[in-house]
């Protein structure tokens, strides 16, 4: 693609010397720039991409774009008030405008996109609709799978991907990170969802008004007939209603005041005359996936699919790898393995929990190094209120030593009444060795992502340490039997 046809639709002067410059690709990190390449400075939170210009240059970047005043260095130079945001629209050229012809459907909120997202899949595919997904547990694309290594990949990625996409609708997963880091920018959505906000990123966003503000962005890359499905059962959800009304968007509201559908037990029931309901029965338990129900089905809906096919589909969804995922304990006790790690998100797992009607509640936890640390106090105190055991534990210390996160832990239980076992493996291994019939044990956190350190027992996540201690378990009652 020539220099002109990337540059010009941005409003960006360029000379008449450079108009037919060849570019091959676009990179923002001068290790993947290769020869005819547009490098894209940008001042990023651990390093700044401007003070990596000359090693793009000698890569092969024969353009650089960033945002300082610069000169002389030897290739044609624009500069950009934002980087981030010229990076995604260079690459929504550069691929051809990639969204134009699919259905692009966006999920942002606390909890629930990666849930909602796989339900909204299941729903499209079982009407015969492929459907691509980009989250944080995979990226499924043209029927193939890849380990997802963020929710909300970079702008580059996404538009690659996406142009060499066959699926006719796109689900996206996209972060309040990604949406502050412009990564969607370019993208337009035909459908745009909100599941909720509840505290977390603290640590990113300083604020909750921050945070909402940044969730609220994702609504201004609707299209022009895109419609906004929201989760309106908190002053969040309703402010973002009047938000998006405000753009004369249309708003499908789910609870809330004045709502388009209600959510009541097991059933979504819509308010428009003639009020009809609608059965969310799925094998995903608890009101919160209640919730993430609703949204999919709603969207559904929109899309022209018939009710009675949406509620077969939900009825046969089997549930999210790593969300509320049950395993079987030899002693008759079950385990299950979730993503939760926000106050709001242990209520409702451990509310669910209590659905089996288990003897006791066992709960493994811990809290990520360099995150948001006004909400462990929160969540350790619901933990103790709802569980009849709580194990503190280690999870990514993400450079945070683990003296002082153990420090903390100990901090969080002045009167003792956790028991602490640092170690993660020990830790879920305790808590196996200990559970009896009907126990439940609840394992929070990390979900299906891998562990970044190592721990005593040879394994690599929650779910691989269940797997190691069951077969050890088996191992043993086999050589008993032996004996």
């Amino acid at each position: 693609m020539k220099l002109e046809s990337l540059i010009k639709p941005l409003g960006i002067h360029i000379s008449p010397e450079d108009v037919s410059i060849d570019i091959k690709g676009l990179a923002f990190n001068s290790s993947k720039v290769k020869r005819n390449y547009i490098f894209v400075a940008i001042p990023g939170t651990m390093t700044d991409g401007h003070k990596y210009i000359q090693d793009a240059i000698l890569n092969g970047a024969c353009v650089v774009i960033g945002e300082e005043n610069l000169s002389a260095l030897g290739v044609p130079y624009f500069r950009v008030p934002n980087s981030r945001k010229t990076l995604g629209l260079l690459a929504k050229i550069f691929y051809n405008n990639p969204t134009q012809h699919k259905i692009m459907i966006g999920i942002t909120g606390t909890n629930g996109k990666t849930t909602t997202s796989y339900m909204l899949r299941h729903i499209l595919e079982s009407a015969g609709i492929s459907c691509a997904l980009f989250g944080s547990v995979s990226t499924i694309i043209n029927g193939i799978e890849n380990e997802s290594t963020h929710t909300t990949a970079d702008a580059v990625t996404i538009n690659e991907l996406l142009e060499m996409c066959n699926d006719s609708v796109v689900i996206m997963e996209v972060s309040s990170h990604g949406l502050v880091q412009s990564r969607v920018e370019g993208l337009q959505f035909d459908f745009c969802i909100f599941t909720n906000l509840e505290q977390e990123h603290l640590d990113y966003h300083e604020n909750m008004e921050s945070y909402y503000l940044a969730k609220q962005s994702l609504f201004n890359y609707l299209k022009p007939n895109g419609v906004a499905i929201i989760n309106s059962d908190s002053s969040w959800g309703e402010r973002l209603c009047s938000y998006v009304s405000s753009l004369n968007k249309e708003v499908i509201k789910i609870n809330g005041k004045n709502p388009t559908y209600i959510v009541n037990d097991e059933e979504l029931v819509s308010m428009k005359e003639p009020i009809q309901s609608y059965s969310l029965n799925s094998q995903m338990k608890g009101k919160h996936n209640l919730e993430n129900a609703s949204l999919a089905f709603s969207t559904a809906i929109s899309l022209k699919l018939e009710p009675l096919n949406i509620e077969r589909s939900l009825e046969n969804f089997n549930g999210v790898p790593g969300r509320f995922e049950l395993f079987k304990h030899p002693s008759g006790a079950n385990c299950i393995v979730d993503y939760a790690h926000t106050a709001n998100a242990f209520s409702h797992i451990l509310e669910t929990a209590n659905l089996y009607n288990p003897n006791r509640i066992i709960h493994i936890f811990g809290f990520r190094g360099n995150r948001d640390v006004q909400k462990r106090k929160n969540m350790v105190q619901i933990s103790l209120n709802k569980c009849h055991l709580c194990i503190l534990t280690l999870d990514d210390l993400n450079g945070v030593p683990a003296e002082q996160m153990i420090q903390d832990l100990y901090s969080l239980d002045p009167l003792n009444r956790c028991i602490i076992i640092p170690d993660r493996t020990l830790a879920i291994q305790y808590a196996w060795e200990n559970a009896h019939k009907n126990d439940l044990l609840v394992i929070t956190g990390k979900g299906i992502e891998n562990y970044q350190q190592s721990y005593s027992l040879p394994t690599i996540s929650d779910i691989d340490t269940l797997n190691y201690l069951n077969d050890s378990s088996l191992v043993q009652q086999q050589h008993s039997q032996l004996l």
